[in-house]
């Protein structure tokens, strides 16, 4: 017998939230979604029915019995026939009951990585999609390379393997950038092990290839310094994208935060705001120069804070601004390519992007004495782990401070 639960996607929704039924497969769970929603409060959990609130709950709730004895029934016939039952299987019945789509049986894995990344746009940003979709890219030209059909069974741990080495040797990817892809493709396996979809958990040990941090690229404080007397009066969209850069610096915020940033979220010393990537409730002091930055931007027609432009441009625009302030410093980035390590040195006006605002205000708080738990609760990392490459950096301050402490030594001995 095929035993079979009825519960809600999101239990504390304030509207309607879709019914999913869980069927239990040789003793493991399996999500089939129904094309039914209903508000929590007209569903009775306990048992797991409509509640006389909802319209027509009585042939709703006849309708899931009906469902529940189809799925058996279906089950059951199988098993005669020394099949074994799998959720396509199952969907096939509440699409015939309830209507919708018929799972193809022909769909492919990237069939349903396409579906899970169209679902992922409704609570994930911009640039995560662009990641997933990278990774569709990827996986779409090593199965034309490799002649392959994707399935569930066949992405298993050899061709997570073979995969990572494709993407090393062939696409020529850096070690960090193939583990960001295999960590993507991990979440979407599990999300559709999750659902149902498939039986495989190959991906579980699917592992990283060992790469090294990126360093940590941020401006002293004298290079920010020769940053903010540049004289742009002249060159208004060069000044807008340097007052926002500063603006970054002072806060510690994200691009897409600034971006977003609107007026009404601006008080007299102090930004209240949710981010974008961590949904993260913050308050974020502002320093005079922030505050005078907005100020210069007060009431644009828009309702935005600041002039921001697309990340793309700002990228661009802020290697010009470097180099216009001579921040020349010969800067080494290193990557890892399988087990080679490549040291690439370049002056530091070519390395300064969006991110390096950020960068810069956890670097110089760190440097400048404040507590790292104080500039957490400011920029909203999580944890320590996030804020370690940054205290690698202010090592270069330990000296300083380290004859600094052996003065004071020598001067209590006096």
């Amino acid at each position: 017998m095929l035993r079979t639960k009825f519960y809600l996607t999101d239990g504390k929704a304030v509207g309607e939230t879709a019914i999913y039924a869980a069927c239990y497969l040789e003793g493991k769970r399996k999500k089939i979604y129904l094309p039914m929603t209903v508000r929590p409060e007209q569903w009775d959990a306990k048992g797991q029915k409509f509640r006389r609130s909802f319209t027509n709950f009585s042939e709703a709730n006849e309708l899931l019995k009906k469902l529940a004895s189809e799925l058996d029934t279906t089950h059951l016939q199988l098993l005669s026939k020394g099949q074994a039952t799998t959720p396509n299987d199952l969907h096939a019945v509440v699409a015939r009951l309830l209507g919708g789509a018929q799972p193809s049986q022909a769909a492919g894995l990237l069939d349903h990585l396409k579906a899970w990344l169209e679902d992922c746009r409704r609570d994930k940003t911009a640039s995560t999609i662009k990641s997933y979709q990278t990774l569709v890219n990827h996986l779409q030209a090593y199965a034309k390379a490799r002649r392959l059909q994707l399935e569930f069974a066949n992405v298993d741990f050899a061709f997570c393997e073979a995969f990572k080495t494709y993407l090393l040797r062939t696409v020529g990817l850096a070690n960090t950038s193939i583990n960001n892809n295999v960590k993507y493709l991990k979440a979407f396996l599990n999300a559709t092990f999750e659902q149902g979809l498939h039986d495989h958990a190959h991906f579980k040990r699917f592992r990283k290839l060992e790469a090294i941090a990126p360093e940590v690229v941020y401006l002293t404080i004298a290079e920010k310094a020769l940053l903010f007397a540049l004289p742009l009066a002249h060159i208004p969209y060069l000044q807008r994208t340097r007052d926002v850069f500063l603006f970054e610096c002072e806060t510690g915020l994200r691009f897409s935060d600034v971006e977003a940033l609107q007026s009404e979220q601006v008080f007299n010393d102090y930004l209240l705001l949710t981010t974008r990537k961590t949904a993260d409730l913050l308050k974020i002091p502002l320093s005079p120069l922030a505050q005078s930055i907005i100020a210069r931007y007060k009431g644009q027609a828009d309702g935005k804070a600041l002039p921001v432009i697309s990340n793309q441009k700002t990228n661009a625009h802020l290697k010009t601004l470097a180099q216009m302030a001579r921040i020349d410093t010969p800067t080494t980035t290193t990557k890892q390519k399988g087990s080679e390590r490549i040291a690439t040195t370049q002056p530091k006006h070519k390395l300064v992007c969006t991110h390096t605002a950020r960068r810069t205000f956890v670097t110089l708080a760190l440097e400048g004495g404040m507590r790292p738990e104080v500039v957490m609760k400011i920029t909203g990392h999580k944890d320590y782990k996030t804020l370690h490459r940054y205290l690698k950096i202010t090592d270069a301050v330990a000296q300083e401070e380290f004859s600094q402490y052996v003065n004071r030594q020598v001067a209590a001995k006096k």
